[in-house]
């Protein structure tokens, strides 16, 4: 199993640091997440923090997760991919998702899509990144996004070793046309959490594993050797914020990853019983992380 860290609010100010940080402690990949702000913490721009992870460390791998289809262009979203694979040496891994928030596009003035829309955008800017990040060029013509960069033009720079490209997909539409596109996929558990354009801490405490299942099978229907991974909120800690927040849970598959750091790694391990070969730590309740590092990296 490999476990990929989510760059924490109180160490938004210091990306490189907290990645170099992370490799020496022993974790195999960092993320730098896309967003302007969630709850009271204002984030860094997602390429500038990936390079600053990048140009601070050696080995660990690097990925977003996951550049917003809703703020930028799929064509940016391909160069600055390409310009941070080349800052760290072939170590990044080009995360793409669909958007969900809709504070932030309201607040900045850029219309909020229904659902269908947004995985219609989503599945047209998964071709066209796919095309630019594999031949630096793309034609495409769709209901969204209309693309002619062909001829003597290319989006740069040019590499031998492209990043792979990942994609985050939870409905059955979002999975069945995004796998074919992508080198490796999330599966994003939480999902129906988040369609409303918010997180429903409600919505999540309903998921099962039986709705885990199901999208793996799916995923595996369309391509049976494609690496899959999931997106996990966890709190880990002998504390009573976190017996609260597993509490809020309840019995739904997500509060396995909520409660002491022993038992929250066994059931992150247990992971791998369902076809998973990566989790995404994203922390609910701070020093979630350095909680289960001793555990999971022992």
């Amino acid at each position: 199993m490999e476990y990929f860290v989510n760059m924490p609010g109180s160490r938004f100010n210091e990306p490189g640091t907290w990645a170099k940080e992370m490799e020496d402690a022993g974790w195999h990949g960092v993320c730098a997440s896309d967003h302007l702000w969630v709850t009271d913490h204002p984030y860094p721009h997602v390429f500038v923090a990936a390079t600053q992870m990048a140009c601070s460390t050696s080995r660990i791998k690097i990925t977003s997760s996951f550049c917003n289809n809703l703020f930028r262009s799929p064509v940016e979203f391909a160069q600055g991919a390409l310009s941070v694979q080349q800052a760290a040496q072939g170590r990044f891994e080009a995360g793409l998702g669909a958007g969900w928030a809709e504070a932030e596009m309201q607040a900045i003035g850029i219309p909020y899509p229904g659902p269908p829309e947004r995985i219609g955008m989503y599945i047209e800017a998964m071709n066209i990144a796919g095309q630019i990040i594999k031949t630096n060029q793309c034609q495409f013509s769709g209901d969204y996004y209309q693309i002619d960069i062909s001829g003597g033009s290319f989006v740069g720079p040019r590499l031998e070793n492209p990043p792979a490209l990942v994609g985050s997909a939870g409905g059955p539409r979002g999975i069945r046309e995004i796998t074919p596109l992508v080198d490796r996929i999330e599966v994003k558990a939480s999902a129906r959490s988040t369609r409303g354009g918010a997180i429903d801490l409600g919505i999540m405490a309903t998921v099962t594993e039986d709705e885990v299942k199901r999208s793996i099978e799916r995923v595996r229907k369309i391509n049976s050797d494609i690496p899959i991974g999931i997106f996990i909120l966890t709190a880990a800690g002998d504390n009573e914020a976190v017996s609260g927040m597993k509490a809020m849970m309840g019995n739904g598959f997500l509060g396995n990853f909520m409660g002491h750091p022993a038992d929250v790694a066994f059931a992150l391990e247990s992971l791998t019983d369902l076809g998973i070969g990566r989790v995404q730590l994203t922390e609910f309740a701070p020093g979630s992380q350095d909680a289960l590092a001793p555990v999971l990296l022992a």
